[in-house]
């Protein structure tokens, strides 16, 4: 099953009035599994899927509403927006349901009888489950208010040994430098988190593969260097490509990969990065 939305385009976000809030019923587990942080309103007044993120202080920038929710047999299935996220709806019933989301979800609004539950998930998230309605009665409609993720790169540059001598290496991938020694040494980006695993090659000979990065199911990276080769230091870089082309080194037009945003390690764990945030 697939379904629409008008795009809607949220221009500023509007506080969430304290008045019409209350505190979680004791007998009432409203967050049953779910991770995100609930908010109850007696009295929710209902509108478009825009309206309702910007009184429930939504700042994603974009909406998409189900509405006549199934009170029986709910809503499983995938809703697409116009601007191109996929919302999929799981084990859902008339009271409960599980969601999935290709785009970062900041707020979730389920509306039931007179209020509504509103799941809140600071930084983003991309699925939760056991959302219910107000009270745990039947559900009406449930609004998602999310942004569009911004594409992001990586890139590493690191120096390695073979217990003989010390050598520059850097990931394979993307070449987005002209001149210096990022586009000498063939440094290559790649889009993260949706690599998985990036050959990694000696500086400026770039049929050596000497190793892999790879990044997991949570976008935490390690570097995987053969066998008898180790770091001497590591640098990498997760962000956009404007910002890894902002902060470039005096000397010539490459990253000044010694400087944030790239992290650059001298000592301690040179091989994993854990990055929850980014």
């Amino acid at each position: 099953m697939k379904k629409t939305s008008n795009l809607m385009l949220m221009v500023v976000a509007v506080l969430f009035a304290a008045t019409g809030c209350q505190k979680i019923e004791e007998d009432i587990d409203v967050s049953l599994k779910s991770s995100g942080i609930v908010t109850i309103v007696n009295n929710w007044k209902s509108g478009n899927a825009t309206f309702e993120c910007k009184s429930a202080g939504g700042e994603c920038g974009f909406a998409f509403k189900i509405d006549e929710w199934d009170e029986y047999l709910g809503m499983d299935g995938t809703y697409e927006t116009m601007e191109g996220n996929t919302i999929v709806i799981l084990n859902s019933n008339g009271k409960t349901f599980d969601w999935k989301s290709e785009y970062p979800v900041c707020k979730v609004i389920v509306k039931a009888g007179r209020g509504a539950y509103i799941y809140s998930y600071p930084g983003g998230a991309c699925h939760d489950e056991g959302l219910i309605g107000f009270q745990g009665k039947g559900i009406s409609h449930v609004s998602f208010c999310y942004s569009i993720p911004i594409k992001k790169i990586i890139a590493a540059k690191f120096v390695y040994t073979d217990g003989v001598g010390e050598y520059f290496g850097v990931t394979d991938g993307t070449s987005v430098f002209d001149s210096g020694w990022c586009s000498e040494w063939f440094l290559g980006v790649n889009d993260y988190p949706s690599v998985k695993t990036i050959p990694l090659h000696r500086a400026g000979v770039f049929t050596s593969d000497i190793g892999t990065i790879t990044v997991d199911g949570s976008g935490d990276i390690t570097i995987n260097l053969d066998k008898g080769l180790s770091l001497v230091q590591s640098s990498l870089f997760v962000g956009t490509e404007r910002d890894l082309k902002a902060y470039l080194s005096p000397y010539d037009d490459c990253p000044a990969y010694y400087n944030l945003p790239w992290i650059h390690r001298t000592s301690g764990d040179l091989y994993f990065f854990d990055l929850p945030n980014l």
